[in-house]
């Protein structure tokens, strides 16, 4: 597949191709059926809280706007 073709798949305007008639949706499908699953390679994302308080938080933009 060309840099071209890659492009046309691209998750961000693939819905603009579609809606364009550079791609059609069956291409799209056939495309996606066709990809290897790599579901094994991924790992969990943790997102960790900060240690401030979303009410100090207000607290401190609220006195910012005052001054």
């Amino acid at each position: 597949m060309s840099k071209k073709d890659e492009f046309l798949y691209e998750v961000r305007i693939v819905e603009r191709n579609i809606l364009e008639g550079k791609l059609s949706k069956k291409d799209y499908e056939k495309h996606l059926a066709s990809l290897p699953d790599v579901e094994e390679k991924g790992e969990p994302l943790v997102i960790e809280e900060d240690e401030v308080s979303s009410e100090e938080e207000l607290d401190q933009v609220e006195e910012e706007i005052s001054e």
